[in-house]
Parts: structure tokens; sequence; C-alpha cells
């Protein structure tokens, strides 16, 4: 057999092409879904933890009055939406700011879950208009560190932060008692 003949034979042999192109798009498929499932987990985490901002400001703003034992449950309440993801790390201040008529917004009063709270009195930033003369809003602001199973190797935990401003709907001021 000539060695003409052999490269003819070769080149129109195609007994092994599927599986050559298997093991080159493996690897890219591969990633191409861990990357997919990956985006999709954060995503979700961050949804949950704008929605435990949202639902803590929500369940303060719907109160005339809170105690501790409302806000270890308004706490409690946050955790759990964050299931199946670890809430264990979830920072949480729950804050309740008014303007009496000075022009700048002051913390009436203020708690946190394993973060600490904004000091009674002091002054707090929030966006123009939101809170009228002798009236007060509820801030929830929330941080969660998001470490994704693959991310652990890769890129490491991810901070994930959201405020939520609500009204309280039955008093001007929500009140905290002790």
């Amino acid at each position: 057999m000539s060695i003409l003949k052999l490269a003819r034979n070769l080149k129109n042999d195609t007994r092994g092409m599927s599986a050559v192109e298997f093991a080159l798009l493996l690897p890219v498929m591969t990633v191409m879904y861990l990357g997919a499932v990956e985006l999709s987990s954060g995503l979700i985490a961050h949804r949950k933890a704008t929605a435990v901002a949202s639902t803590a400001a929500d369940l303060a703003a719907q109160a005339m009055a809170l105690s501790n034992a409302d806000m270890t449950d308004i706490f409690g309440a946050s955790k759990a939406i964050l299931e199946p993801f670890d809430s264990t790390g979830i920072k949480i201040v729950l804050t309740s700011a008014s303007d009496q008529g000075t022009g700048s917004v002051r913390v009436d009063w203020s708690d946190g879950h394993n973060t600490a709270a904004h000091a009674k009195g002091s002054t707090i930033q929030v966006p123009n208009n939101l809170v009228f003369t002798n009236g007060s809003v509820i801030i929830a602001e929330v941080e969660y560190t998001y470490t994704s199973t693959m991310g652990k190797y890769l890129t490491g935990p991810r901070v994930m932060e959201d405020t939520f401003y609500a009204r309280p709907r039955r008093t001007l001021v929500v009140a905290r008692v002790p």
C-alpha cells in the first residue's frame, strides 16, 4: 500500500470523529452548565436578600409599637426567608427615623441582628422627599454574604446588600417599647 493511498483512506475514515468531537465539546459544555447553575443560584440568593429587606420593613411598618419579642419574630422570619441558604451570617438593621421639622432625618430607634444598630438621635441619610415633616420611615438594611459551591474555590464570597424603606401604616411613628 502506498503512502498516497493510506493518506486517502485516512482522510475518508470517519469512525472516530464523533468521539473526538465529544471530547472537545465536553469541557466547554460542562463549564457552561456549571456556570448557569452558579449564576442562577446567586440570583436566587440576591432575590432572597431583597425579600428579607422588604419583609422586615413591611412587618415593622404594620405595627403601632414593637417589643423585643416582635423584633425577635421579625428577625426570625427574615432568616426563614433565606432558606435553603445559610442564614447564620445575615446582618439586618431595622430603624425608625423621623423628621421633626428640622429638615434632617434622625434615628428614633434602631435594632441590629448580627451587627450594630444606629445610635438613637443620629442623622441618617434617606432619599430626598421620602420623609415628610413630622413623619417617619422604617428602614431595613440587609447585608448577606453568599458563598456558592464553586465560588468558594474560584471567586470567594459575594456580599449582597439591600435597603428597603416603608412608611408606617397605622401611626405616624412606630414606637419601640422595651
